[in-house]
């Protein structure tokens, strides 16, 4: 497993420690590798270039 050393803002902190007081997860490395297993599932390239396909036939076409 790799290491990743960053710095957050402090309200974003405040929020993500709010989750793990509350029990939705173990400890910070639980939020945030779930955070980033979301974010990467919600921004793979097939997903990014579907979305595009559908805002170019949309504006080729209109909204119907």
């Amino acid at each position: 497993m790799k290491t990743i050393k960053t710095e957050i803002p402090e309200q974003l902190y405040h929020q993500l420690h709010s989750l793990i007081t509350q029990g939705w997860f173990h400890d910070e490395g639980e939020l945030l590798r779930e955070a980033l297993r979301r974010f990467l599932d919600t921004h793979s390239p097939d997903l990014i270039e579907q979305f595009i396909r559908k805002d170019v036939e949309w504006g080729l076409h209109g909204g119907d």
